[in-house]
């Protein structure tokens, strides 16, 4: 039962890998740089909500949290997005 286990959970985080970028013009040699743009450009804009307990967050801090990650993976995509790139 135990094998069973480890090898669904093997199973289940390989299916959670992520993507890559690539460009739609094909030519990836920027794509480091974009990719470090993008991330400035979110991080900037969503910079991170830290709580005020450091140890735990409160249900009303988890609200926080969760909207800043989504806004700044948002903006990370758009900005991918708009210097052609595709998530694949």
């Amino acid at each position: 039962m135990k094998k069973i286990l480890i090898i669904f959970s093997l199973i289940f985080l390989t299916s959670c890998a992520t993507g890559t970028y690539t460009n739609r013009s094909g030519d990836n040699s920027n794509l480091s740089f974009d990719t470090s743009y993008c991330k400035s450009l979110a991080r900037s804009r969503h910079p991170g909500y830290i709580c005020k307990n450091p140890l735990m967050c409160t249900m009303e801090e988890v609200n926080i949290v969760l909207n800043d990650l989504t806004q700044y993976q948002a903006v990370f995509q758009n900005c991918m997005h708009q210097k052609n790139y595709d998530y694949q």
